[in-house]
């Protein structure tokens, strides 16, 4: 549920600007996120393009908020609209090893469901469990596989009455997300995707596919990067659709902890 510092002390002197202050732990979500420094937060808003393919008004959705503790622990994923009136939440608890042990959803303040986990004495994950707004048990996940990362790579999703409802499968480069499937409880694949990675880890393209009773509906979205910061990290991004025509480019600000 997780998203390598070699740390040289030259090396990181005279790349300071592009290395990360400190050694992470390597199941840190800031090097699932490939963001370099220390950072605290990150606030993407995203804006509609005009025939050119320039930046116009912001988009109705979203402003998407990823905050991080100084372990670099994801602790906060909030999604807003830009009336303020679908206010979305992710809350995350970890344990001292970093590894997620809470996960609790929210919108517009109330709970939707929660998620427990239980970790073993080696920090591996055992099972999970999921919780629905009154509390009452409505997923439990087993069979949980993970790389050396800390992330998941593996599971199975069975009902409150222990009937297998399908299975997840994830890929990784290291610790960077390069795509997943999930089947239903017959085998079927319902949702695919891959995602390629430029040489700095910035995701260039995402191919995704949803199959339904009905229809297969499959979906091509590219990514080009306007603009940077002393860090390396994006500051603003174009998103085009498969033959390249911008559909929506992201302005990204990051707050850094104060060294």
């Amino acid at each position: 549920m997780k998203k390598i510092l070699l740390p040289v002390a030259i090396v990181l002197v005279f790349f300071a600007c592009n290395q990360k202050p400190k050694q992470y732990a390597k199941n840190a979500d800031v090097l699932a996120d490939n963001l370099n420094g220390h950072v605290q937060q990150t606030v993407s808003t995203d804006y509609k393009v005009d025939s050119s393919g320039n930046i116009g008004d912001r988009d109705s959705c979203c402003i998407v908020t990823a905050k991080y503790d100084e372990k670099g622990y994801i602790t906060e994923f909030d999604t807003d609209d830009k009336a303020g009136e679908n206010k979305q939440k992710e809350t995350f608890q970890h344990d001292d090893n970093g590894a997620m042990k809470d996960l609790k959803n929210t919108k517009n303040g109330k709970v939707e469901s929660t998620i427990s986990i239980e970790i073993d004495s080696a920090g591996n994950y055992k099972i999970a469990r999921e919780y629905d707004s009154t509390n009452k048990l409505k997923f439990i996940y087993t069979d949980i596989k993970q790389n050396d990362y800390g992330q998941l790579t593996g599971m199975k999703k069975f009902t409150a009455d222990s009937i297998l409802n399908g299975t997840m499968v994830s890929n990784f480069n290291n610790s960077i997300f390069t795509g997943n499937e999930e089947r239903d409880s017959t085998g079927k694949i319902i949702y695919s995707s891959t995602v390629k990675l430029d040489d700095k880890n910035n995701v260039i393209e995402r191919d995704t596919k949803n199959v339904t009773n009905d229809s297969t509906i499959n979906n091509v979205v590219k990514y080009k990067y306007d603009s940077f910061d002393d860090h390396g990290n994006w500051t603003q991004r174009t998103e085009m659709d498969e033959n390249g025509k911008p559909v929506k480019i992201t302005k990204r600000e990051i707050t850094y902890y104060k060294e």
